[in-house]
């Protein structure tokens, strides 16, 4: 007779249908921020995001999230890797300043 899983780990397996709702979830919300704020160059980001930015602390921060969600499931490791470097690279765009020739 074959033990099942229980408790949390039983809930974050590969077949569960919880998981793959929350992967399809975290994938959705990723996708609607990259669309949002990455798309259009007029969109702001919000101004916590902008003021964190300058703290080397959060884009470590931001990096780590990419290397759990990609441990997690790859293809929300790819999402938020998109979303990550889109973030990241508008923020540098934003915050550099402009050198005329």
């Amino acid at each position: 007779m074959a033990l099942k899983n229980s408790g949390l780990v039983g809930l974050f397996d590969d077949h569960s249908t919880l998981d793959l709702s929350i992967r399809s979830i975290v994938i959705i919300l990723a996708i609607v921020c990259i669309l949002s704020f990455s798309s259009v160059f007029e969109m702001s980001y919000p101004s916590q995001a902008v003021e964190l930015y300058a703290v080397p602390w959060w884009r470590l921060l931001v990096v780590c999230l990419v290397v759990l969600g990609t441990w997690w499931c790859p293809r929300v490791g790819f999402v938020l890797a998109l979303a990550a470097f889109f973030y990241l690279n508008d923020m540098h765009t934003l915050t550099s300043s402009f050198v005329g020739s």
